[in-house]
């Protein structure tokens, strides 16, 4: 499944690359994201709850691909899902137009709640990017 949304923020792809490329700052835009550990150089364990009244999980988050102040790859697994989270930034006028695309598939949901849950995830990335724009513009 294959989710993509896109915001504009009122700071330069380089102030935006700088705070998101930081996984450390996660939490601050990713309100599922409950803390993050670095784990060699380029993989963190992050503790998230993805699912209301459920525990948390532990998520592995590797950084794939990297190209200053454009795009960002990653790979995000628990033992729910695995997810290939694209980021794409791009000079605008009144900044940075900031695209996240999320590639993604369930390991054990079945199929009659996938398309539930794609909904879900959609609303989360919606979420996530007002997020990062209100973190970032408020700086």
């Amino acid at each position: 499944m294959r989710v993509e949304e896109s915001v504009e923020i009122r700071r330069s792809p380089e102030d935006v690359w700088a705070f998101v490329v930081d996984h450390v700052n996660d939490p601050r835009w990713c309100k599922k994201v409950k803390s993050v550990e670095r784990v060699g150089e380029r993989g963190w364990s992050v503790t998230h709850k993805p699912v209301p009244l459920r525990p948390s999980m532990i998520l592995a988050l590797e950084q794939v691909q990297a190209d200053r102040p454009k795009l960002l790859v990653l790979r995000e697994e628990d033992r729910a899902s695995v997810f290939e989270v694209t980021y794409r930034l791009e000079a605008d006028g009144q900044g940075t137009r900031f695209t996240q695309s999320s590639e993604f598939e369930w390991k054990s949901l079945p199929k009659v709640l996938r398309t539930t849950f794609a909904r879900g995830v959609r609303r989360d990335v919606q979420r996530q990017l007002r997020d990062l724009k209100h973190v970032l513009e408020a700086e």
